[in-house]
This record gives structure tokens, sequence and C-alpha cells, in this order.
């Protein structure tokens, strides 16, 4: 019995280890920016693969991941930034004109963020698992938004907490990353598991998504 809670804490603090040191893989890789999309796709799939299933070493998941993701998750994350960018000069210039808040246009100009919020938390991860063409990947994970509108909400929840504790408990930051993407996956394997590919009968591949 003793042994058996020791076995537990022994795993939960070397968890919790593992959530801290590959939040500060991502950041150091998110560093220059441009990378976050890279470093976000191998910080999921590290977590969930290393921490949650326990599969492999977690440095070299987590760079494998950044590698092989790297070019689409770069242009993907890109595209978001141009479009967040773009929204906020938007807003800025509508600001200018003398147009306050309340109207049409301003509402308007304030809810166009919104679509990055949603499809953040679905599009790093798919990219993580699946292979598909740039076009393909934003579709599918448009596709997922919508039909998985509670799940969908709930990431966003989830995300928008993140931001905010980083905020307001920056000492935190360093295992927020992995932690919040080993609570989504709790919203999100469920899903990857329903267009998972079948497995071949040989067990030539490890499904350990599955598990």
């Amino acid at each position: 019995m003793k042994n058996s809670r020791f076995s537990r804490v022994y795993e939960a603090i070397s968890a919790l280890i593992d959530l801290i040191y590959v939040g500060i893989l991502w950041l150091l890789c998110s560093l220059p920016l441009v990378t976050l999309g890279a470093s976000t796709t191998a910080l999921y799939y590290a977590v969930v693969k290393c921490i949650r299933h326990n599969r492999g070493g977690l440095t070299t998941t987590f760079f494998r991941g950044f590698r092989t993701n790297f070019r689409q998750a770069t242009l993907v994350w890109l595209l978001l930034l141009l479009y967040l960018l773009v929204m906020a000069a938007d807003a800025y210039t509508l600001g200018k004109m003398g147009l306050g808040s309340g109207g049409f246009l301003y509402v308007l100009s304030r809810l166009l963020f919104l679509p990055p919020l949603f499809l953040f938390p679905w599009v790093f991860p798919y990219l993580s698992r699946f292979e598909n063409s740039l076009s393909g990947s934003l579709k599918f994970c448009l596709l997922l938004l919508l039909r998985f509108p509670l799940r969908s909400l709930l990431l966003a929840a989830e995300l928008l907490a993140f931001l905010l504790v980083s905020w307001l408990q920056p000492m935190l930051f360093p295992l927020l990353p992995g932690a919040v993407c080993l609570i989504m996956s709790l919203s999100i394997e469920p899903v990857f598991r329903i267009f998972q590919p079948d497995a071949p009968e040989d067990g030539s591949i490890d499904t350990w998504y599955n598990e």
C-alpha cells in the first residue's frame, strides 16, 4: 500500500517536472515568434505522447515534432498572425475615425478577433498527428470547430485562462504551456480517435494515441 502511494506521488512529481521542462523547450523555441506555430505543434505532440502516454523521450519527441511540422505549422501561424495584425490595424483605424464603443463596426471589429481564438486549439494539435495539405488542414479544423462547438468553446476558454494566468502569475509560466496542452488533450484526443486510421494488424505501429 505504501509503495503504491509512493509510486503515485513519484509519478506526479515526475510529470510535473516534465511539464515544466517541455514548457521551457516551448518557450525557447518560440522566442523568434515566427516559430511559435512549430513549437506549439511539437509541444502538444510531446505532451500527449510522452507525458500522457509515457512513450519515448521528451526531448527527442519534441524536436522531432518541431522539425517534421516546421514548414506547415509556421505557415499556419504566420497566416493567423497576419490576420490578427490586419484586424488590429482595422480596430485602430476605427478608433482614429472616432467610432466609439457600442457601434456596429466597433463591435464587429472586436468579434473578428475570435476566429483565431477558436481555431488555434485545433489546428496545431491536428498538424502534430495528421498529414494533409495546408488548405486541407485549415478546412478540416474549421469543420471540427463547427462540428464540436461545445468542445471548441471549452478549448477557447482554456486558452484564454492560460493567457490570463500567464499575465497575472508569470512565475507559473514555465509550467502552464504543458499543463494547458495536457488539459486540452482531454477534449481533443477523443475527437482525433474518430478520424485516426486503423493500425496495421501486425502491430508494426505503436497506437499509443488510442489508449
